[in-house]
């Protein structure tokens, strides 16, 4: 302080020594200008001084507010009771002591968060690297299942084609096995139609009449005269005439009918009912039947 107040004396004289060289018409001497220089430049150093103690001042109050934020702990305040002053100062000192502490506590877990960080990356970057394998290997796994799937469907579109050809063929067949003929006319007709014809020798059983030959199916038979019909559904057979006489040459066997033909193999009533069809059918799938 001593030494600013002299800078300030020293500022105070210069205006004077200014006077007293403007009042001289041959100019200040050289010890003159020394001095005035000396008090130029102790000017100066006051001017940038003063700006320094601002700053500072600033800096302090500055610090000063951001440590009245800090609360600490009253048992830990130790403050003197000499005097205000000495009061704000043990508080500023204890205060900042108290924050570097504070500070030096919390390095190590700092320090342990940073490696906790680090320790997670790491486990990051691995089970990253392990999923990418994994997933890897699932693509792979996924790509031959694609592959296997894409074989399967293929041989199930094979298996379900041939299925159907095969389930087109056995209904082909149930229906070709199945399917039965039937005709009925006068022996004129059916011959004529050549379903029918004579053979002589012994009387048999279906002679319809008494010339010694037997009316017996015709060797080649065409299906386009008869009536085609499925025999699972063919049960019940209508007969053209109520009050006329009819008789099976066909080789049929006679005893599935629901109404068997009498003792002369004459059958008669408004229909032929089957009750027995693969029985009845078994021997042939034409059937005839002659009027009379």
């Amino acid at each position: 302080m001593t030494r600013i107040s002299r800078r300030l004396t020293y500022a105070a004289w210069l205006p004077i020594a200014l006077l007293v060289a403007a009042g001289c018409k041959q100019g200040p001497s050289p010890e003159v200008q020394a001095r005035i220089d000396s008090l130029s430049q102790a000017s100066s150093q006051r001017d940038r001084l003063l700006q320094e103690v601002a700053e500072n001042t600033r800096l302090v109050s500055e610090i000063s507010r951001e440590l009245a934020r800090v609360n600490i702990p009253a048992r830990q305040l130790k403050v003197s009771g000499e005097s205000p002053l000495r009061a704000s100062r043990d508080t500023l000192i204890q205060k900042i002591h108290y924050m570097a502490t504070r500070v030096k506590d919390l390095e190590p877990r700092l320090k342990e968060s940073e490696q906790r960080i680090k320790d997670l990356t790491n486990v990051s970057d691995s089970l990253r690297n392990e999923l990418a394998s994994t997933m890897q290997n699932l693509q792979g796994v996924i790509a031959d299942q694609k592959e296997q799937i894409d074989a399967l469907t293929l041989q199930v579109e094979t298996l379900t084609a041939e299925n159907t050809a095969l389930r087109d063929t056995l209904e082909n067949m149930s229906t070709i096995s199945n399917t039965v003929y039937y005709v009925v006319g006068t022996k004129e007709e059916l011959e004529q139609k050549g379903v029918i014809q004579e053979e002589g020798g012994a009387r048999f059983l279906f002679v319809l009449w008494k010339s010694g030959k037997t009316l017996v199916p015709a060797r080649n038979l065409d299906p386009s005269v008869f009536t085609v019909a499925d025999r699972r559904q063919f049960t019940e057979l209508p007969l053209p005439a109520s009050d006329k006489e009819y008789r099976i040459v066909s080789r049929q066997d006679t005893s599935a009918l629901e109404t068997p033909p009498d003792h002369d193999g004459k059958l008669s009533g408004h229909n032929v009912r089957i009750a027995d069809a693969a029985r009845f059918w078994s021997n042939s799938k034409y059937l005839i039947i002659v009027e009379g």
